[in-house]
């Protein structure tokens, strides 16, 4: 099977569909580490009062 060749037109708007996939995994990746920071304080704190409560 051949494969055809694809015009200018094609090629740009797969170009602009790999942008925003990359936009939108960005976001994600920003999303995932705010919310990693935020687990992150709330465990410490917890694992803080949970030493003091066995002190």
């Amino acid at each position: 099977m051949t494969q055809k060749e694809l015009d200018e037109n094609e090629l740009l708007e797969i170009l602009e569909l790999a942008k925003e996939a990359e936009q939108k995994a960005r976001k994600m990746c920003e999303t995932i580490t705010a919310n990693t920071a935020k687990y992150k304080r709330w465990y410490e704190a917890k694992r803080v009062v949970e030493v003091a409560a066995q002190k």
